[in-house]
């Protein structure tokens, strides 16, 4: 409900109720645990990628600069799995399958939103099948208004937590996210959001919090500038990409292997060259 109201000091203004997804976003937000964190501004040639997937497109092959950036993320992760702990209690988990949480923004009665879509086992998919996944839960939103019976699940759950008091649900998150197994399940392993595909404004994003997860990416938009390329400046696209590690689950020399990693992954287009799913679902917005 909302009501408008004015007054001689402040003006015109207006009282409303957040909507159920702000204030789901708003209560995981005061039930996460202190952590301290590091960040890594990183940027990434990708105009050769971005030629390989253009290439695909003529053939048909669904795919997008973002789902071959999580495919790698996700490899790199493999290939140093400290990135992939979660918190168990007293005790870390490393896992082997990297789950990947990606937030898909939809459209609903309240405006526009982000749910949580949660890619399973990424390192072994192409980046075409996990374009395919993400525009099927678009669809699926669409059709049926939820992403996929995981996301029905963690509405529900969080739609009774409304009803009781601040610090019992508070309790109930926290103790959520110290399971590192149904953190996996519901949640991912890491997470990676884009907020590129939205503005083509050059610079990083970040949000400096990581959850339990050792590890969460920002991939911002792409831009054109200076680079240096074979020992010569020359106009390249660039991805800026934000790093942030929980430094209480990780070190920086880990991370920075890590780092290397990923960039040699992105210059070659691992991935791009496997075999593809095309996808049917209409092109993202």
């Amino acid at each position: 409900m909302t009501t408008v109201q004015s007054n001689d000091s402040d003006g015109r203004y207006e009282v409303f109720e957040p909507a159920f997804d702000r204030r789901q976003a708003m209560h995981i937000f005061e039930a996460l645990p202190p952590a301290h964190p590091m960040l890594a501004l990183l940027e990434f040639d990708v105009t050769v990628p971005l030629e390989r997937i253009e290439a695909m497109r003529r053939r048909g092959v669904r795919v997008s600069l973002f789902a071959f950036v999580v495919h790698a993320i996700a490899v790199a992760i493999s290939e140093h799995p400290d990135l992939n702990l979660l918190p168990h209690g007293r005790k870390l988990v490393r896992f082997e399958d990297v789950d990947v949480s990606v937030p898909v923004e939809v459209k609903t009665a309240k405006g526009r939103f982000p749910r949580e879509l949660v890619l399973r086992r990424v390192q072994h998919r192409s980046p075409a099948e996990l374009y395919a996944e993400i525009e099927d839960a678009r669809g699926s939103h669409r059709s049926h208004g939820k992403l996929s019976a995981r996301d029905r699940w963690s509405r529900r759950q969080m739609s009774m937590l409304r009803f009781v008091p601040g610090f019992v649900r508070r309790g109930v998150l926290r103790r959520y996210m110290n399971n590192a197994f149904l953190m996996k399940r519901r949640g991912g392993t890491t997470l990676v959001t884009s907020v590129g595909k939205y503005a083509s404004i050059p610079g990083f994003a970040c949000s400096l919090i990581t959850g339990p997860r050792a590890a969460a990416f920002a991939v911002g938009g792409t831009v054109e500038k200076p680079w240096i390329h074979q020992g010569e400046v020359a106009r390249r696209t660039v991805l800026p990409i934000s790093i942030v590690l929980n430094h209480d689950l990780l070190d920086g020399a880990p991370a920075a292997r890590f780092a290397m990693r990923l960039r040699e992954i992105l210059d070659s287009c691992k991935g791009l060259d496997a075999p593809h799913v095309v996808a049917t679902a209409t092109p993202a917005e």
